[in-house]
């Protein structure tokens, strides 16, 4: 009964990360001035993900994980998944500062 509900729950994923994909094509043809702002989103995300990879330390992988069977290469994505957290999560705090300190002087 758990296996059905988890390919059900698959599939309703898979419908929905199409339509939403179908929708913003879509949008993007019918505006093609305002993919500008995705765009730059796209890029800034791939830039962060670049950097926090490269960035990343997987050597505690062979001293500390080795014996639980974890690389390098794992270590390494584990580091750049944690550290595309923390930067946009500073990125998001930043920004709700920064807006209601300009609400607070527009005033």
């Amino acid at each position: 009964m758990i296996d059905t509900g988890i390919y059900i729950t698959y599939a309703l994923i898979g419908i929905c990360v199409v339509g939403i994909l179908g929708f913003s094509i879509v949008n993007i043809a019918k505006n093609p001035g305002g993919a500008k702002s995705a765009v730059f989103g796209i890029v800034g995300l791939i830039l962060v993900f670049v950097l926090t990879y490269v960035t990343s330390d997987g050597t505690d992988a062979t001293t500390v994980y080795a014996d639980e069977g974890i690389t390098e290469a794992t270590s390494k994505r584990v580091g750049m998944g944690l550290g595309t957290f923390y930067v946009l999560t500073a990125v998001a705090i930043l920004s709700i500062i920064y807006v209601e300190v300009s609400r607070l002087f527009s005033k």
